[in-house]
């Protein structure tokens, strides 16, 4: 396990090089602007495009057709890749805290239990996508998994945005407003049992997909 994850770091390592010219921009975007919500953007958007790539340079350098020949099982290569990808997310969010607080020093005026409620969100989220988007790539490809992440993501957009657009007039529109409030009350709470159970079935599905593929 060490050792896939060693490689899974080698393959990334010309790219997290990279991440820190983002994370720079970031910071300073977060403190001109006073605020942390594009700063903790960072989260998703290494975590997912992370995910992506590192399959991407696996098919380019035909890492698969290697790592069956090694005396590994597939399930400890499909275990190791999704490790990879929750050190990365724990990583990014402990580097946006410090981050956070670094602005808060500088310029003061940070609420840390708020922000990091944020950063928490934000963190289950991509979570959540990475996921789904595993068993997608293992069965469809980088490509065509793309398209799942952008259809998933445009519709919780507009799902998100039709919520604070709904008008306070009338009865049937009022219901829904207050009983959304009351959902996303619980919401954290069943998205982390949602995050939970899906890690097993989603590991499961894509340990299923890769042991039936030949290369």
């Amino acid at each position: 396990m060490i050792g896939l994850l060693k490689k899974e770091y080698y393959l990334m390592e010309g790219q997290m090089k990279s991440w820190l010219i983002v994370a720079v921009f970031c910071f300073f975007y977060s403190y001109f602007m006073n605020a942390d919500s594009f700063l903790f953007m960072l989260i998703i958007l290494i975590g997912i495009m992370s995910t992506m790539t590192v399959f991407s340079l696996d098919k380019a350098c035909g890492w698969d057709t290697y790592a069956i020949s090694l005396p590994l099982t597939r399930k400890e290569i499909v275990e190791a890749r999704y490790l990879f990808a929750f050190l990365i997310d724990i990583g990014v969010s402990l580097a946006c805290c410090l981050l956070m607080l670094l602005r808060g020093l500088i310029k003061g005026g940070v609420n840390i239990p708020e922000s990091l409620h944020s950063l928490f969100q934000i963190l289950l989220v991509t979570i959540l996508m990475q996921l789904l988007l595993f068993p997608v790539i293992y069965k469809l490809g980088v490509e065509k998994a793309r398209f799942v992440y952008m259809a998933v993501f445009i519709c919780l957009s507009l799902g998100v945005l039709g919520l604070s657009q709904l008008d306070d007039n009338g009865a049937v529109l009022a219901g829904i407003r207050i009983n959304a409030e009351k959902i996303m009350q619980y919401g954290e709470a069943a998205a982390v049992i949602l995050a939970a159970a899906g890690l097993f079935l989603s590991l499961w599905l894509s340990v299923h997909i890769y042991e039936k593929q030949e290369f």
